[in-house]
């Protein structure tokens, strides 16, 4: 005969041996629960600027790092990136705002490099938990990216995207191709993006931007956002993401953002057309 036990304020029912089936579903329940994998609401932005970036509207007498922590708590945003044209000697201070608060502050950098025939490629790079000002400057610094480009979105670097991206998933970060629709010369790589080096997350400039990429790939699923770009506090979580996760952590921000390695779209259609032609 069944007994009850009390489990996470549950009344549950635990069977006898001979009930496999009815214990094996009980047993999942309670692990289910006691992971916590049911969803939750959290809202993004992961490009906001700072002080650190040219042409930041700053605001005389306001310390911007508490004020931007404290603006995103007002916001309701729960995940803040601090992301600066070849600069992150703001982010520290920003981290430090933010200790023992509800906000998630991910350190990042831009980047705007090459990748064929466009030279005006924005990369927004992201990195885990514990990644300091100092390493940010390192990461930098082994790009050859020379400290005078601090700060500076019209800077273009000649490193290699391939070597950036190399880079970037060394420090087990993740990078996540940045208003990619905002001008025909980005768009015009949108497919090496895609195709070669299997981004499926994308920064958007423009909602209906998303056709696109319905029309051209169908049966890839994208993640498509629209972060703020903030240049001043004002502007902060004016455009955001509302993902649902079991919980919030930069994994699960890297797990969101990682591209598709497994095969190429390109290699795809090479073997398709190579078999079709059998």
């Amino acid at each position: 005969m069944a007994k009850k036990v009390k489990e996470f304020k549950t009344e549950i029912l635990v069977a006898p041996a001979d009930q496999a089936p009815l214990k094996q579903l009980v047993e999942k329940t309670i692990e289910t629960r006691a992971k916590g994998t049911r969803p939750k609401s959290f809202t993004l932005d992961l490009r906001v600027h700072s002080p650190a970036s040219l042409g930041y509207y700053g605001i005389e007498g306001i310390d911007t790092a508490p004020a931007l922590v404290s603006l995103a708590k007002v916001k309701r945003l729960d995940v803040v990136a601090v992301a600066d044209f070849f600069s992150g000697v703001f982010i520290d201070r920003v981290v430090a705002a933010a200790q023992g608060s509800s906000v998630l502050i991910v350190p990042g950098v831009d980047i705007r490099c090459q990748l064929g025939s466009c030279d005006d490629m924005i990369l927004t790079c992201l990195f885990p938990d514990g990644t300091t000002s100092a390493m940010i400057g390192g990461f930098l610094s082994a790009l050859k990216i020379p400290s005078s480009a601090a700060g500076n979105k019209d800077y273009l670097t000649t490193t290699p995207f391939d070597q950036i991206l190399d880079a970037v998933e060394a420090m087990n970060g993740v990078i996540l191709p940045s208003r990619i629709d905002k001008t025909p010369n980005r768009l015009s790589v949108l497919s090496l993006l895609v195709e070669k080096y299997g981004f499926r997350t994308f920064d958007l400039a423009y909602g209906d931007s998303s056709v696109i990429f319905k029309q051209k790939w169908p049966k890839v699923k994208f993640q498509l956002y629209s972060f703020s770009d903030a240049y001043s506090l004002a502007q902060v979580g004016s455009r955001t993401a509302r993902v649902k996760l079991p919980e919030m952590n930069f994994d699960r921000i890297r797990g969101l953002l990682a591209r598709d390695t497994t095969t190429p779209i390109a290699v795809q259609k090479v073997a398709a057309g190579a078999a079709a032609h059998r």
